[in-house]
């Protein structure tokens, strides 16, 4: 996913980078897993770009 992309469509969240510290991020939703588990949450952060997850 393009950086640009993301600002234009993804919605954002306060949440803290755990690179650069800065508390907004991109989050989106995918299925990573089998389909009778949780979904995995991506964020990437509006400052630095690093992605991470959150398994649910």
């Amino acid at each position: 996913m393009e950086p640009e992309t993301a600002a234009e469509t993804l919605p954002t969240i306060n949440i803290e980078c755990p690179k650069c510290k800065n508390d907004n991020a991109y989050w989106w939703m995918l299925q990573t897993r089998s389909a009778d588990e949780a979904t995995t949450q991506f964020y990437r952060c509006s400052k630095c770009n690093y992605t991470w997850r959150n398994y649910s």
